[in-house]
């Protein structure tokens, strides 16, 4: 189950409004407490000190004590958001067992559109002609394979990805790095309406009212790589954040990762080149390739 607003009592939602509140840390206060609302009380009381390591239930009531609950709260309502926490049924499989997994996302839209098979696409910002032309390709075959497409809803190779699955009929998953309320970038309202009203969903782990700060967007890319169950990447310069999602996907998610190659001496395509030859991506030259890893990777990860 998901949570409609007006489910959550104003102690529970200052609970999961605390910044970087663990999935493991929540499941024990609602295991624990027998409720969401019941563990956001116990945590306010200093009743939950039995159940958490010294200090930490202290730390939770000082930060939520610092928590206003009504601007999340109209957000939230402003849009129609719903939350799924990490002990309901509907809550993303693939996230649960990670680390540094969330404790509760914001969403609008379907969650049964990212519950099956998917890839994350990501890339430049900067992209090329080029690398609009391959994220399109990809994107398209993944959704004719109904292989879910996944990703962070930025401009040039994200939005590519987004309205390519949504032209060919399939669906596709926006990760933001704020919140839902706050539109970012801005230019981008209109896909993200159009996300949801074609099944697809629009999510973030921060409260709808939070605008958007540098350190979001890493925690983002962690999300969009542990939704996926294989990551491509096209286009990347030498520094990108699409190579820390790749990164991340390799090197704490387990995930297979493939990289678009680029023209040699091509800067935009820089990362993505080097990537492949030091190895630890794959490189992406036939979407079936990545259909076929992505199906075999979901069978395998989905009952782990």
């Amino acid at each position: 189950m998901s949570w409609n607003l007006d489910e959550i009592k104003d102690n529970a939602l200052r609970l999961i409004c605390v910044d970087e509140l663990g999935g493991a840390t929540l499941t024990k206060l609602i295991v624990e407490a027998g409720g969401i609302n019941e563990a956001g009380d116990a945590v306010l009381s200093g009743h939950a000190q039995q159940w958490l390591p010294s200090g930490a239930c202290e730390m939770l009531r000082s930060r939520m004590l610092r928590t206003e609950v009504d601007p999340a709260r109209w957000a939230a309502e402003a849009v129609e958001a719903k939350i799924v926490l990490v002990t309901d049924d509907d809550f993303p499989q693939l996230l649960t067992p990670l680390p540094a997994c969330p404790s509760a996302l914001w969403f609008r839209g379907s969650l049964e559109s990212i519950s099956l098979a998917s890839i994350g696409v990501v890339g430049s910002r900067r992209c090329t002609k080029y690398g609009i032309e391959q994220a399109t390709i990809f994107a398209r075959e993944f959704v004719h394979s109904d292989i879910a497409v996944i990703s962070g809803g930025a401009r040039g190779i994200d939005a590519a990805a987004h309205r390519a699955a949504l032209q060919h009929g399939g669906c596709t998953g926006a990760v933001l790095g704020s919140g839902l309320n706050v539109v970012y970038p801005p230019e981008h309202g209109s896909l993200f309406e159009s996300i949801v009203s074609s099944g697809g969903v629009v999510l973030s782990e921060f409260p709808c009212h939070r605008s958007p700060q540098p350190a979001y967007f890493p925690r983002r890319n962690r999300i969009v790589s542990g939704l996926s169950s294989v990551v491509l990447v096209v286009e990347a310069a030498r520094r990108s954040g699409a190579l820390i999602t790749a990164r991340i996907a390799v090197e704490e998610h387990g995930r297979q990762c493939f990289a678009v190659p680029g023209r040699l001496g091509d800067s935009a395509s820089a990362g993505c080149m080097q990537t492949i030859r030091d190895g630890w991506v794959g490189i992406a030259v036939h979407p079936e390739d990545l259909i076929e890893e992505a199906v075999s990777a979901w069978a395998r990860l989905s009952t782990s």
